[in-house]
């Protein structure tokens, strides 16, 4: 039996309402949450999350890519100090994105 985590996931608006994002991404980036809820950051591997969801390990690297270009979830790698090896992956849930100047509603007089 698969061992799945009893924490809840969040889904945030700004996520929900993303055109950009996939329904799909939409899941994973609640699933990141829901992981997170231990450290502040999840640890899962792509095989995890590929195992998962049943796609392909290259489906779960573009959901973690297109997450990590519109500023929903920050990447940092932990790499061995002899081999420069990754030996944890961490996705950090990030609540808003930076803003986009140009999709600013107010002019920078006000």
């Amino acid at each position: 039996m698969h061992e799945q985590p009893s924490y809840y996931s969040i889904l945030t608006a700004n996520v929900r309402y993303d055109k950009r994002l996939r329904a799909s991404e939409k899941v994973f980036f609640s699933e990141i949450t829901a992981l997170s809820n231990k450290y502040g950051y999840c640890t899962a591997s792509n095989r995890y999350f590929a195992n998962l969801y049943e796609v392909s390990k290259d489906t779960v690297s573009t959901w973690v890519s297109d997450l990590v270009k519109l500023g929903y979830v920050k990447r940092e790698e932990i790499r061995s100090e002899q081999t420069k090896e990754v030996i944890e992956r961490r996705l950090y849930p990030v609540a808003t994105p930076p803003i986009d100047k140009k999709a600013d509603r107010y002019s920078s007089k006000d």
